[in-house]
């Protein structure tokens, strides 16, 4: 999907208590090998990158277990714009079938990077969420997350320009990857940020005149790590 985004995707550099929810997938992997009667219901898929995971209805329909990879929870308006409101990393348990709730018509799931589901029909999942509270408590954990993703993305808007988040989600991508960035589009980085892909590139191209970052297809290399940080306001103490 190409169109544009229109809001702010939360900042991920916000730290999280991911401990606990990355230890997820294990031991529901552990509660399948001993409980046999877990698996009745469980459907196991894998995407790529950029493959839609679970569209509206689906997410109406069924609870996600995310085992591996990441996804990316996208609304779309009227006119077809992207607006990426949450990032799930591994651990994850969403899909508001699951709760018999009504989810949003608009907001489906992307595979943000290779990635493997359990999915268990909504009708079956809140048996078994009583039956094993591990999936219930997985779920609280994910909302939880997110609401901090939102607080945090309702911060950056209301005190950070756009220079000033693109610095940090940029320095937030580099880390663990020696300051390089592959495989993520102005577009992809104009979706996390709510903006347009011209405004993102723009502003590329300034922090590459200000010998910041250096530019390629779908590669940007951090060259300032440390002036970037000032730029996004990222102080250590």
């Amino acid at each position: 999907m190409t169109s544009e985004s229109i809001f702010q995707q939360p900042s991920m550099s916000k730290k999280t208590n991911t401990h606990l929810a990355l230890n997820l997938p294990q031991m529901l992997i552990d509660l399948s090998n001993d409980d046999p009667g877990f698996n009745r219901h469980l459907h196991i898929r894998t995407f790529r990158r950029g493959d839609t995971v679970a569209d509206a209805e689906s997410l109406q329909r069924q609870m996600f277990v995310l085992m591996k990879g990441r996804v990316y929870l996208v609304c779309t308006n009227n006119e077809g714009r992207r607006l990426v409101i949450a990032t799930l990393e591994a651990g994850s348990v969403f899909g508001e079938g699951a709760l018999n709730t009504t989810g949003e018509a608009n907001v489906f799931a992307e595979a943000a990077e290779d990635t493997t589901t359990w999915s268990i029909p909504a009708a079956e999942a809140r048996d078994m969420t009583i039956q094993y509270p591990i999936l219930g408590w997985g779920m609280l954990q994910t909302y939880g997350r997110r609401l901090l993703q939102v607080e945090n993305s309702l911060e950056d808007v209301a005190y950070k320009k756009l220079p000033e988040r693109l610095a940090s989600l940029l320095v937030d991508l580099g880390e663990g990857s020696d300051g390089t960035i592959q495989g993520v589009s102005h577009q992809a980085l104009a979706d996390r940020l709510g903006t347009y892909r011209e405004t993102v590139s723009a502003i590329l191209r300034d922090f590459k005149r200000r010998s910041l970052v250096t530019l390629g297809y779908r590669r940007i290399e951090i060259i300032d790590n440390e002036t970037l940080k000032e730029v996004a306001g990222i102080w250590e103490w």
